[in-house]
C-alpha cells in the first residue's frame, strides 16, 4: 500500500471510529469505514473502487488496512503504550474480555506486573506468552 493510500486508510479509520456510537459492532464499524474510505478515494483519486475493492468485505478490508481484525474488538482503558499484540486480542477474545489497562509503561520498573490487565474483570490479567521474545 503506497503512503498515500495508507494515509487515507488511516483517516478513514478515525473518521468512522467519530461517526460510530458506543458499543458497536465490528460488521457495523467496518461498513462504516468502508463508506468513508470510498468516498475519500474517490474524492483524492477518482472512482477507483470497482478495480480495487471487489469481492472484498469491509471487515477483510479493515484486516488488510491493519493487520488484524480482532483488534477492534479490545479497547484500552486509558492510554495506550503500542500496538495491541496478537496474542492479546485472542487470549482477551477466549475469556470474552473487551477491555484492558495497558500497563506496559510500567515494566521496566516491576518486570512481574502483567503487561494487560481487564477493566472489569480484576482476576484477568495478560502477560506476553513465553518464548516470544
Amino acid at each position: 500500500m503506497d503512503k498515500d493510500m495508507s494515509i487515507v486508510t488511516q483517516v478513514s479509520a478515525k473518521i468512522a471510529s467519530e461517526l460510530a456510537i458506543n458499543n458497536i459492532s465490528i460488521e457495523d464499524y467496518a461498513l462504516k469505514f468502508a463508506e468513508v474510505k470510498d468516498l475519500l478515494i474517490d474524492a483524492i483519486f477518482g472512482d477507483t473502487t470497482t478495480t480495487t475493492m471487489t469481492n472484498t468485505t469491509p471487515v477483510e478490508m479493515l484486516e488488510s488496512a491493519f493487520g488484524t481484525k480482532a483488534e477492534f474488538g479490545v479497547k484500552i482503558r486509558g492510554k495506550q503504550h503500542g500496538p495491541l499484540p496478537e496474542w492479546l486480542i485472542a487470549a482477551c477474545q477466549a475469556d470474552g474480555v473487551t477491555e484492558v489497562y495497558d500497563n506496559r509503561d510500567g515494566l521496566a520498573e516491576n518486570p512481574r506486573r502483567p503487561w494487560f490487565k481487564a477493566v472489569n474483570d480484576k482476576e484477568k490479567a495478560y502477560w506476553e506468552p513465553k518464548g516470544r521474545k
